[in-house]
């Protein structure tokens, strides 16, 4: 582990209005999701830079933070991946080791600085990561990281540059669509949506980036103004 890099774990202030929020989110997913199992969490957007991967990695510290179970942050983008950069550690021995067999959930997690928070970085990069996403082998990944940690926070690619997603949001429990306000359009949120409704995706809710200054801001998904 590189020391010299920084995490999202030393900087996280739980003073801070976007701590507020990311607690607010924490409560809402544990509400809408009372009597069916809230994990695995799949976070995804329709496009790059609409900010999942941070809001993916802060979640994952939020939910550390309010609760002694464990947590794993999973860095499922491997063509873009970012989770390592976001919590300081070194890409190799993650994701792709994981679905290839070679390691456990154990093997390719790494700490943190929070004692019940690990991260899985996406790992060695392979040349064609979508040979990864056939849905035998995501289902096996997922059944390993679940029998492992309590809690399994997804960062998974955007939805329209890449079809991976397609193949990751239907196993999982909870989906949160990220979107970046005054940046994505109308008709690429819609068919954002549209791509995880035809998978019949379990749509838990859109967490608005940049509203009014504040990230995240959670929209309960059918109150959004894009259900129709």
């Amino acid at each position: 582990m590189n020391q010299e890099l920084t995490s999202v774990v030393d900087h996280f202030n739980p003073e801070t209005p976007m701590a507020v929020e990311f607690r607010r989110l924490v409560s809402r997913l544990q509400y809408k999701r009372a009597d069916t199992p809230m994990s695995p969490i799949l976070l995804t957007s329709a496009q790059h830079s609409e900010g999942k991967t941070t809001t993916a990695s802060f979640l994952a510290v939020t939910l550390a933070h309010q609760s002694d179970k464990s947590v794993a942050i999973v860095d499922l983008d491997l063509h873009r991946p970012r989770i390592h950069h976001m919590f300081g550690l070194p890409l190799k021995n993650g994701c792709t080791e994981l679905i290839q067999g070679a390691g456990d959930a154990e093997s390719v997690s790494k700490p943190t600085g929070l004692p019940n928070l690990s991260v899985v970085t996406a790992g060695t990069m392979v040349r064609s990561p979508a040979s990864l996403f056939e849905p035998e082998l995501i289902e096996q990944l997922l059944k390993k990281l679940t029998a492992r940690f309590d809690v399994v926070l997804l960062d998974s690619p955007p939805l329209l540059p890449v079809s991976d997603t397609m193949v990751i949001a239907p196993l999982a429990a909870s989906v949160l669509y990220v979107v970046m306000a005054g940046k994505t359009p109308r008709d690429v949120v819609i068919r954002g949506r549209e791509l995880l409704e035809d998978v019949n995706a379990k749509l838990t809710g859109v967490v608005l980036n940049n509203s009014k200054g504040v990230l995240p801001y959670y929209y309960n998904y059918k109150y959004y103004g894009y259900s129709n």
